[in-house]
């Protein structure tokens, strides 16, 4: 499965894709914002790999420039078929690509197939507020701010989290100009 956007492709992790990932994980101006999420080791991306590929509750892909360089990974995780909610997360790993509009892209890509495709209702994701590269990226595909979380961070200070979303009917809005539709917003709530 190749899900094209205007920027980029995502498309399945293939074992070829381990290597970068591994190096993305031990990156610490990367792995600030994603945490001890990855494995840092290349050995342990085998295993990664096949737990993610027998998890009916975790979408992962690979995010590709459309000649096929992988420039990162984005994933819908915690997927709730029932109520049609995921937590999506990024990370754009070459740091080549940042602030060009790629994981704008892949962001909008894949919340448009969650909807579209998954049939979902709902997105959220959770980012740190000093991310602001991301904040901006979120909001421009249509997430809004929903609250706010006091957490340690990754190097064990506290810091704040901010919870965003959007439901189907907030992507349909936008595509409408901004005007909601009530019916699209009580199948999406």
């Amino acid at each position: 499965m190749i899900i094209r956007g205007e920027k980029v492709f995502l498309r399945p992790i293939r074992p070829s894709d381990f290597p970068k990932l591994a190096a993305w994980s031990r990156d610490r101006e990367i792995a600030r914002y994603v945490g001890g999420q990855y494995p840092t080791r290349l050995e342990e991306y085998a295993e990664w790999h096949r737990r993610l590929q027998s998890d009916r509750h975790s979408h992962h892909l690979a995010i590709s420039t459309h000649d096929d360089v992988l420039i990162g990974h984005i994933e819908l995780d915690h997927i709730a078929w029932r109520s049609g909610d995921a937590e999506l997360r990024i990370r754009i790993g070459e740091k080549s690509f940042w602030d060009q509009g790629y994981g704008t892209d892949a962001v909008r890509t894949l919340v448009e197939y969650a909807f579209r495709s998954m049939r979902l209702s709902r997105v959220y994701l959770r980012v740190f507020t000093s991310n602001v590269r991301a904040i901006r990226c979120y909001e421009k595909v249509g997430f809004r701010k929903e609250g706010r979380l006091t957490r340690p961070g990754p190097d064990g200070r506290l810091a704040t989290i901010l919870l965003m979303r959007i439901t189907r009917a907030d992507l349909a809005a936008r595509r409408r100009g901004g005007r909601r539709d009530p019916r699209a917003e009580a199948k999406a709530g």
